[in-house]
Order: C-alpha cells, then sequence, then structure tokens
C-alpha cells in the first residue's frame, strides 16, 4: 500500500499532467517570421539555383532566398508563366506526452499548390489557395514518440487550377512562391474544442458557436459531454455567471449564448478585449480548455445616413494595404504588423483594408489590440476562383479570421473578381453576419457603395445618394503624386455628407522588391507595383503628414480678434478631454546657426475641456501663451506650438502659430556687423555694386542679377529674377496619360531704365521694365544684404507664376530652412506642414536609372526638390559656400519657395502626376501647380486642383547673403 504522503503527491503529479492536458499544445516546425526562420531542405527546379539541393529558411518567399523565378502578375513573361516546383524536407520528432492526442499540421499560408507527405504517407488532399490556412489530422501517420518523423512539403507556385492563378497570381501585384508563413504541429485531445465562433454585440449579447471533435474509436461509450464558457476582462476578472450547455453531440456544434450587462465596447478609438474561456468536459472531468480573445461591437450601414459603429457615426481613415516586406516579399513578422498598425494611427487612421487577400493572423491581432477598422478580403483581383475551390477558401477564410472585432466586413474579390455563388458562404461560418461586400461595385445594392477612383464630381453625386458610399480604393498614388493630392477636397465633401462613411487611400506602401537575381535592386515594375503613402521601409512621404493632418480627430482653430480657439472633436467615441495638449513657446533656430529645429523656452500640459464626438466648441481663455522662465526668461518667443496626444501618448496633430515677434526677430537677422558703405560703376554692359569685400553685377540689358562673389570667389545664384510663369494645362481623358510638360518662361520683360543712388548708407538701384516685370528695386545694405522689391503683373489661369533665380543644381549639398516642413507641397496638397526650423540634404529624387524602364526605380526619401510653403528663410549649403535667403510673407498672397526640379521616371511612367516645374534653380512664386494621381489629372480631384487665377500686379520682397553670415 502507498503511503498518505507518497499517495498526496502522486495525486499532485497526476492533476498537473491532467491540467497541461486540457490545453492546446503547438510545437514549430518554422519560425515565427521574417526574422526568425528554421532551415529546411529544398530544392526548386527552375530559375535561381535550380536543381540542387540546398537549405532555405521556413517562413519565406523562395524568390527573396535566392531560388526560383520573379514575376509580376500583370506582365506575361515572352515564354509564359512558369510553374517552379519546390521540395521542403525535415525531420521532427513529438513529445512522449502527445502519445494519447491527436497531432494535426498546420500552415498558415503556402503559395500555392501543396501536397504533404509524413514519413512517405498523404497528410491528405492537394491543397490549392496561397493566402489561406489549412490542417491535416496526421495522428496515424506519426512515429512514436522520440523517433525521428520526416514531413516533405511539395509546393507549386503556379497552380494547376486555372482559376486561382487568374484570382491570385495574374493581378497587379509580385507573385511569390513558398511557405510563407509558419508551420507548426497542434497536439489536442481526442476529444476537443475545434473551433469558435463568436458575435458579441453592443447590447452585451453574446453568441457563440463551439465546433466539437472526437476522434476516439467509440466516441458514444463514455460519459454526456457539455460546455461551459466563462468571459474574463483584460485583468483576467471573471464577468458575469459561467454559461453551460449539456448534453452536447461531439463531432457536431454546440450553440452557447448570454447577455453581459454594461460590457466595455470594442471600437478602434477604445479597443477594449475581453477573453472567452471555453471547456469541453466529459462528465464531470474538463477534457480540453481553449481562450479566444473577442470584442463587444455592433456595426451597421444605414443607407441616406452612414455607417454606425455601437450606433455612432464612423468615417473610415482608411488605407488599403498588401503584406509586403522588401527583403522578404510577404512573409512578414509579427513586429512588422505591429509596427504597421503603428504607422497608420501615427497617420490618424482608423481603418485598413487587406487588399487583396486576408492578412497574417498577426496583423488582425495587432489591429483588435491597436484599434483599427478592417475589411477582409477574398483574394480576387478584376478575376475569381471557381465556385467549387472558392466554397472551400472562403470557409477557411472566415473559420481563421472570425472572432476579430476588428474586421467590420468581408469582401467578396476585387473589382469585378467576384464570384456571386460564394456571397452566401460567408455567413454560414460567421454568427455575426457581417455584410459582405463587392470592392469597386454597388453591392449589396442600395445599402453600400464602394465605387473605385471616383473624380471629385462622381465622389460628389455619390455622397449625395442614399447608399453608403465608401470608396475602397481612392486617390491612387503614384511616386509624388495622388494620396494627400487632394485630399482635403474629398475629405471635407465626405464629413458633409448624409451617407458618407470615408474611404481607403490607395496604397499604405511602396511595393518595391529587392531582386536576389539582380543585384539586390528595389524593383517596382515600372509604374506598376502599389504605390503608397509610405515608402518601401516605411519611411513617410509627403502625403503621409497632409493626411495626417486632414484625418486629425482634434482641429484647433485660433481667432486672433477674440484670443480664443474654436475646438472640433471629429471623434467618434472620445471625449476631447481625453487628449493632453502641451502648450509650448519656442524660439527658432537662426540661418547660420549649425542646429536646426527649435528650442522651447517653457511648456505646460493641460486637458482641455470637455467636448463630445462631433462637436465644436469655442474655449476662451485657453491657452495662454507660456512665460519663459530661468535662462531662457529674457529670450524672444518666435511662436506657440500646441502639440495633441491622444490618450496612448501618441501624437495626433501639432500646431505652430508665429507671434508678431517673429517678424521682428527675423529683421534682425538682415542686422548684422556692417562693412564699407557701398558703391556702384558702370563698365560696358554691367553695373557693377560693392559692399566691403561682396562684389554683384547686374545686367544693363535685362537689369538681372548676373553675377556674385565674396573675396573673390563667386556664387553662381543668377539670371534673376526674372519672371516665371505658365498657363494651363489640358486636361486629358481619365486613365491616359497626359501631353508632355513643357517648361515654360513668361515673355522677355524689356528694360527701360536703369538707375542708382545713395539713399542713407544704402546703395538702390533701379530698373523699370515694359512687359510682365514692371519695376525691381535693389537695395545694398554696408553689411553684404541685397535685398530685393519686385513687382510683377500676370492675369488668367495659370499652374504658377512668379520669380526665379538661376543655379547650377550640381553645386547644392543641401539646405535648412524656416518654413511649413518638412515636406515639398502641391496647390492641392498644402495641408500637414509645421512650421520649424528643418534640415534637408540633397537627394535627386529617383534612385536609380530614370530615364529608361530598368528596375530600380524608386524614391529616395526624404524628398529634396519641389515646391515649399510658408518659406521664412533658406540657407542653401552648396560647394561655393552657403547662400541665405529671407521671404518676406507678409504679402497679400503667401510666397512659395521652388528648390530645383524633382527627377522623375519618364512620362510614360509618371503618367498623369507629371508637374510642370519653373526652369529655374530657386523661384519665389506666389502659385503652384497641383498634381494629379495615377488615374485622373488635378483637375479631376476638386476645386483645390484647379490652376490658380492671377489678378494683376503682384509684389515681392525676398533679400539675399552670400557667404557665411557675420552675426552680432
Amino acid at each position: 500500500m502507498f503511503s498518505s504522503a507518497r499517495y498526496a503527491v502522486l495525486l499532485v503529479l497526476l492533476l498537473a499532467s491532467f491540467a497541461r492536458a486540457e490545453e492546446t499544445e503547438i510545437q514549430y516546425l518554422s519560425g515565427l517570421g521574417k526574422d526568425d526562420p528554421v532551415r529546411w531542405e529544398f530544392k526548386a527546379d527552375k530559375g535561381q539555383n535550380a536543381g540542387k539541393w540546398s537549405t532555405i529558411g521556413v517562413p519565406s518567399n523562395w524568390e527573396l532566398q535566392g531560388f526560383g523565378i520573379y514575376t509580376y502578375g500583370r506582365v506575361k513573361p515572352a515564354d509564359g508563366f512558369p510553374r517552379v516546383h519546390g521540395i521542403y524536407r525535415r525531420t521532427f520528432t513529438t513529445p512522449a506526452n502527445w502519445r494519447d492526442k491527436a497531432v494535426f499540421l498546420k500552415f498558415e499560408g503556402v503559395m500555392t499548390d501543396t501536397q504533404v507527405t509524413i514519413n512517405g504517407q498523404s497528410a491528405g488532399p492537394l491543397h490549392q489557395g496561397g493566402y489561406y490556412a489549412f490542417k491535416y489530422d496526421i495522428t496515424s501517420l506519426l512515429k512514436p514518440a522520440g523517433q525521428k518523423n520526416e514531413i516533405q512539403v511539395d509546393v507549386d507556385d503556379d497552380s494547376m487550377n486555372e482559376s486561382v492563378n487568374h484570382a491570385e497570381r495574374r493581378g497587379d501585384f509580385w507573385n511569390y512562391g513558398g511557405i510563407f508563413r509558419p508551420v507548426y504541429l497542434e497536439a489536442v485531445p481526442k476529444t476537443f474544442v475545434d473551433r469558435l465562433a463568436i458575435s458579441a454585440t453592443a447590447a452585451g449579447s453574446l453568441d457563440v458557436d463551439v465546433a466539437l471533435s472526437d476522434t476516439r474509436a467509440a466516441a458514444n461509450g463514455g460519459p454526456a459531454a457539455s460546455v461551459e464558457m466563462r468571459v474574463l476582462d483584460a485583468s483576467g476578472k471573471r464577468v458575469g455567471d459561467p454559461i453551460t450547455v449539456k448534453d452536447v453531440a461531439l463531432n457536431a456544434s454546440a450553440h452557447l449564448s448570454g447577455m453581459f450587462s454594461n460590457p466595455r465596447l470594442w471600437t478602434a478609438e477604445t479597443p477594449n478585449l475581453y477573453q472567452l474561456e471555453v471547456q469541453l468536459k466529459l462528465g464531470d472531468a474538463v477534457v480540453h480548455t481553449v481562450h479566444q480573445k473577442f470584442g463587444f461591437r455592433t456595426v451597421e450601414l444605414r443607407p441616406g445616413q452612414g455607417l454606425f459603429v455601437n450606433g455612432n457615426r464612423v468615417f473610415l481613415k482608411g488605407t488599403a494595404r498588401h503584406s509586403f516586406w522588401p527583403d522578404s516579399g510577404r512573409t512578414l513578422s509579427e513586429q512588422v504588423s505591429r509596427d504597421d498598425v503603428n504607422v497608420m494611427k501615427d497617420l490618424n487612421a482608423n481603418a485598413v483594408r487587406s487588399s487583396h487577400y486576408p492578412p497574417d493572423r498577426h496583423f488582425l491581432d495587432a489591429c483588435d489590440e491597436l484599434g483599427l477598422y478592417v475589411l477582409d478580403e477574398l483574394t480576387g483581383w478584376q478575376a475569381h476562383y471557381d465556385t467549387d475551390i472558392g466554397h472551400k477558401l472562403v470557409k477557411e477564410m472566415v473559420e481563421h479570421d472570425v472572432n476579430h472585432p476588428s474586421i467590420l466586413f468581408w469582401d467578396n474579390g476585387n473589382e469585378g473578381g467576384f464570384n456571386f455563388d460564394l456571397d452566401g458562404d460567408y455567413a454560414k461560418y460567421d454568427p455575426e453576419k457581417r455584410v459582405v461586400l463587392h470592392p469597386w461595385a454597388e453591392f449589396p445594392k442600395g445599402i453600400a457603395d464602394t465605387k473605385h477612383y471616383p473624380n471629385y464630381e462622381t465622389l460628389t453625386q455619390k455622397l449625395a445618394a442614399d447608399p453608403v458610399f465608401f470608396p475602397t480604393e481612392m486617390l491612387h498614388g503614384l511616386y509624388d503624386g495622388g494620396a494627400g493630392a487632394g485630399m482635403q477636397d474629398y475629405w471635407d465633401a465626405i464629413l458633409k455628407s448624409k451617407a458618407g462613411a470615408g474611404g481607403f487611400v490607395w496604397a499604405f506602401l511602396d511595393e518595391d522588391v529587392k531582386r536576389t537575381d539582380k543585384g539586390g535592386i528595389l524593383d517596382s515594375q515600372g509604374n506598376m507595383a502599389p504605390d503608397g503613402i509610405v515608402g518601401p521601409y516605411r519611411e513617410r512621404e509627403a502625403s503621409f503628414y497632409t493626411v495626417k493632418q486632414l484625418w486629425s480627430p482634434i482641429i484647433v482653430t485660433p481667432d486672433e480678434a477674440s484670443h480664443s480657439f474654436t475646438v472640433t472633436n471629429r471623434y467618434g467615441f472620445l471625449n476631447a478631454d481625453q487628449c493632453t495638449y502641451e502648450w509650448q513657446t519656442i524660439a527658432f533656430r537662426q540661418p547660420g546657426d549649425a542646429a536646426s529645429g527649435s528650442v522651447v523656452l517653457a511648456s505646460r500640459t493641460d486637458h482641455g475641456r470637455s467636448l463630445a464626438p462631433g462637436l465644436s466648441a469655442n474655449w476662451d481663455g485657453w491657452g495662454t501663451p507660456v512665460s519663459a522662465a530661468g535662462p531662457d526668461a529674457k529670450k524672444t518667443a518666435d511662436a506657440t506650438r500646441l502639440i495633441i496626444r491622444d490618450a496612448t501618448g501618441r501624437v495626433i496633430q501639432t500646431y505652430v502659430w508665429p507671434t508678431e515677434d517673429l517678424e521682428h526677430r527675423l529683421d534682425q537677422v538682415e542686422q548684422s556687423v556692417a562693412e564699407a558703405k557701398p558703391t556702384a560703376t558702370e563698365s560696358g554692359a554691367t553695373l557693377t555694386a560693392t559692399a566691403g569685400d561682396l562684389s554683384l553685377q547686374i545686367s544693363k540689358t535685362t537689369g538681372l542679377l548676373v553675377s556674385a562673389s565674396r573675396q573673390g570667389k563667386s556664387f553662381s545664384f543668377v539670371n534673376g529674377p526674372r519672371v516665371t510663369a505658365m498657363g494651363p494645362r489640358s486636361a486629358p481623358p481619365r486613365r491616359q496619360d497626359p501631353p508632355p510638360l513643357p517648361q515654360v518662361v513668361a515673355p522677355d520683360s524689356k528694360l527701360t531704365s536703369l538707375t542708382h543712388e545713395i539713399d542713407g548708407n544704402d546703395l538702390v538701384i533701379a530698373a523699370i521694365f515694359d512687359g510682365p516685370m514692371k519695376s525691381l528695386t535693389y537695395r545694398l545694405k554696408p553689411n553684404g544684404w541685397l535685398s530685393i522689391d519686385y513687382v510683377y503683373s500676370i492675369s488668367g489661369p495659370q499652374e504658377y507664376f512668379g520669380v526665379g533665380f538661376s543655379y547650377p543644381e550640381a553645386d547644392v549639398k543641401g539646405m535648412r530652412f524656416l518654413g511649413e516642413g518638412p515636406a515639398p507641397v502641391y496647390q492641392n496638397r498644402l495641408a500637414g506642414g509645421t512650421l520649424d526650423v528643418w534640415n534637408r540634404p540633397y537627394n535627386n529624387t529617383v534612385d536609380g536609372d530614370p530615364d529608361d524602364l530598368k528596375p530600380g526605380e524608386h524614391f529616395d526619401y526624404p524628398l529634396f526638390k519641389g515646391f515649399y510653403s510658408g518659406v521664412r528663410w533658406l540657407e542653401l549649403n552648396t560647394s561655393e559656400g552657403p547662400i541665405t535667403a529671407m521671404v518676406d510673407q507678409n504679402q497679400a498672397s503667401p510666397v512659395y519657395v521652388q528648390v530645383f526640379s524633382p527627377k522623375t521616371p519618364p512620362l510614360s511612367l509618371v503618367g498623369q502626376t507629371a508637374v510642370p516645374f519653373p526652369n529655374a534653380g530657386v523661384s519665389f512664386l506666389h502659385a503652384i501647380p497641383a498634381v494629379g494621381s495615377k488615374f485622373g489629372g488635378p483637375q479631376s480631384t476638386g476645386p483645390m486642383g484647379q490652376p490658380a487665377m492671377a489678378k494683376g500686379e503682384y509684389k515681392g520682397h525676398i533679400s539675399l547673403y552670400f557667404g557665411k553670415l557675420q552675426t552680432r
């Protein structure tokens, strides 16, 4: 007999073993993602390293590992699409405690046709469809614990099923092959919970379908089965009472339901999650326990009213995202997924479309936890699966993703790639019965309209109709066009509409893939691969800043007359007092300083005032400028900066309002140490003006600055200021390339007189013209500053107009400027800038050779060349020395600064994002052009996309300094 002590120890061990047996156990045969692949034996029959046994990391796309053949879906190779066959092999053992368990082999995603054997025996039927999770019961195929098992996976990248190829591999994106998502073994009791499907509403109702399986030989001979579920909150505390159903049938589905009072609701703004614990019992014994996170929320499409989540109207601020990383294709990691969600949240986006296939599980987990609304999509880019395989893949997708509260809708294909026979399948596996969309179409008819790439006219028409309108693709990004270009007009119209529900920018990121077969270049397949709002490595593009500002949930507008602020709360659920508002008094760095940015003199943080979602209010006596203290007390404040953070600490908006003292401080920059009194001499065709070691020459023929030198060293900032302008472009038919863009200089102005005189300590040179330029007044000061006042006249519609100078681009190393940065702007993409001192190193815009169609054309971020707004001063760093320009913004209309012309790919690739630039190195402009998107010229994007209307006489003032500034 056992002693009581020995019996107690044995009982503890048995109970511990039994407790472990209740949970699902997982053993990975691969890594979890791109950063931790596990080596398998591998051989591919075509392409790179064909016919040789080697090893490959799993998961991965084999092209990125130096195997197979890169292909792009829409680009058919001359000899047709290849079918690369890859063979994967490895061995594994299973733990001893799995002896009495059912073991499943699970694949999260394999491209594309997959056949599996375990120890030489088939694991099950061929699987077709590259983006879907599938599994095999391999219990009977395994050797006893501790003995080696061999797994072989045969993969064809191109499918034997042509409908799979047309849906997945002939689309407008890169093709890949291989086991690209994790592979693992899952061990469960012989009687187990196979899966859950949850529907949890904002009213607190919870309905759960529990699929039960039993692999025992005599499943009906044991005790009765029951299922019990408990709801736990984020801290693990039980919510409500357990719910149980008894006498359930095995190898069938049990339904449990209950009501929970006042649950914390899930939204993208309040991503409150609960955990469901489900236990399967045989008699009193718990044989299997599973856990699933979920959220309570209700989604409604109300024709004529909009999209509602938990009874509140919601606008989808979304981007369309592919699963993509340049160095690993569609093999990602949990870190990439979370980073992508955070980038979107930084953008003030609240939604993402998983175009054009279901994403990784960890991406949906991140959307649940961090808060993004999701459209989950069955693959079908303008073509669809046949009905037989479509039934299987819809089932796999919905069963895999159904419990994510972030998913608002299912997408049944894309842009005509709809198999209508599948529309009813989604509800079979989704107890919530989410609406099924046809992205690009009005479907369900009269309920939702998701038309792609509406021009502004079509947008406003659709917004006035009853179907809830939210284009699932809009403002197609291409190079520097689209995305944010036109967004202000679009977004204003959407917010004012009766049934608009937002939209999705195409696309989230630039899909430039690393070509292992071409020396590691990044390849975008010309202009075909998706072009996004961030770069391939998630670099912030110019449109990022525009969209971030326009999508900000808190808008603050100062009223200078009343010294108050109008605050608008565009959240759907959060009060404005959930944000923090940091007020800063700042002083900007100056020209000649080594550093950029600004100095914070003082700061204060508060929580604002209560303001419910959707409301605006005037906040009097709020945001009083902070007074500096301590060593900064005597410094002059240049601006007040307001940084708004959400409840998580994320910056959602930054405002900078300059003080009246800023202009005085800028004037002081020109009051540097005085040198000799300036003089003027005339010789032949030039007038030479000197001040100390500075010498300037002005043409007596043109009246323009033709040379500048200091201490004998020349500066090539010349041939200006001359009037530069261009009349309006014709609008090409939609989706057609525009004609070549001429660089047009305004008609020459004829110099009629050139005089000079001493005014106090300054030399004044006055030029009078007949033509667009009316007058130039040069004022050379003893300290070497040259101020220029100009007056010109121009009328009618214009793409751009102003004055410009020539400068050799090859001599430029970079620039610093005080202006609304960090990115260049266009007329229909002005939002997003923050007034500060920005530092930009020179780059040539396009990395690669833009003069042919070879791969390797992608933008170099951040962009350097382009139009900049709100510039107060600009300091060019050149091989000749620094050149500083002070810009007077106290004019009737703002002055934009053009810094060279961006280098772009050929016009055949740029299409309707082509933009005319002045034929000048640096220009000071009263109007700049708009930019189009891939599928539409700027005129199609709304009022801000139209050419500017010049209205006669314009005045401007700039000051120039050549060389290193001498400060007091």
